[in-house]
């Protein structure tokens, strides 16, 4: 029995192989790689998100997870959500220790998905306005700053200790303290798809393609989203969020790349580079990290 932690990052295809694997449920257990119910969302974001809840017990939660394994007959198990790599509340060391006590440290092992910095950095900041991210306080966020993408970088650093970029920080945190047979280290941006590489890597079938999923909004919608919750807070926002993003249309606005830049809804690539020089060379550091076989 093998179980394979899909640990993050954010913003890097988590939702489309969530997706894609749950669509293909039956397919795959058919093959003896499971997806599991137990412990996965229903509708949206059909993650594990659940594994992380307070109140869970990480040996039971091991025991469902396993019990429906061996109902279907399968010897690998992927459990996914972006959340594993941001936790810190313990209860992803406990639960891959319960899985570790039932199968041995070597039937563990975990897959990152990376990218570019500055995509990473835009996609996150995107994410963070439409519905949060990486526990950042969002009233205080919205209270207490412009809301601009500068103002998320200085936020991520006070929360997280380091850059967002700084890859192998964020993973070394993740895993540090629990059983580790081995750690993939995946470039979303390398040309690969990681839905393909991952059922390449465990000899599975391709099923059938899911369309992509949490598509990006454009910039302008951004900016209201952000506005909105600047001038409303976060009640009213998370009432109206939905109409907000699928029934406010402003694609006959004309948003230029300058006017995001001036509206603090991106930076120039130019001064995000001359501020983090090291951002290519984190990211070079985390892909060798991988010593997956």
């Amino acid at each position: 029995m093998q179980v394979i932690f899909h640990i993050g990052m954010p913003k890097c295809a988590s939702t489309s192989l969530q997706a894609h694997f749950a669509n293909n449920d039956e397919l795959y257990r058919q093959s003896g790689f499971l997806y599991p119910v137990s412990h996965r969302s229903v509708k949206g974001y059909r993650r594990h998100q659940s594994l992380l809840d307070p109140g869970l017990e990480p040996e039971q939660a091991a025991e469902d997870i396993l019990m429906e394994a061996e109902a279907s007959s399968c010897n690998r198990i992927l459990l996914s959500t972006e959340d594993f790599i941001s936790n810190r509340s313990g209860q992803f060391t406990e639960l891959t220790s319960a899985f570790s006590a039932r199968l041995g440290p070597d039937a563990v092992s975990y897959l990152c998905l990376i990218r570019e910095p500055m995509a990473m950095l835009r996609s996150s900041y995107h994410q963070f306005v439409r519905a949060g991210l990486w526990g950042i306080n969002r009233d205080d966020f919205f209270n207490k700053t412009d809301g601009s993408i500068n103002a998320f970088i200085e936020a991520f650093l006070e929360e997280r200790g380091c850059h967002w970029y700084e890859y192998p920080t964020l993973i070394n945190r993740a895993i540090d303290g629990v059983p580790a047979a081995q750690l993939r280290v995946w470039d979303v941006d390398d040309g690969t798809d990681p839905i393909e590489k991952l059922c390449v890597l465990y000899g599975l079938p391709k099923g059938t393609p899911t369309e992509a999923m949490n598509k990006r909004l454009p910039q302008q919608k951004i900016k209201l989203l952000r506005n909105f919750q600047r001038d409303f807070g976060q009640g009213i926002y998370l009432t109206n969020r939905r109409a907000l993003i699928q029934k406010i249309d402003l694609s006959g606005l004309r948003y230029t790349p300058d006017q995001a830049i001036c509206d603090g809804i991106d930076l120039p690539s130019k001064d995000l580079e001359k501020r983090f020089p090291d951002m290519e060379k984190n990211r070079t550091k985390a892909l060798a990290m991988d010593n997956g076989a």
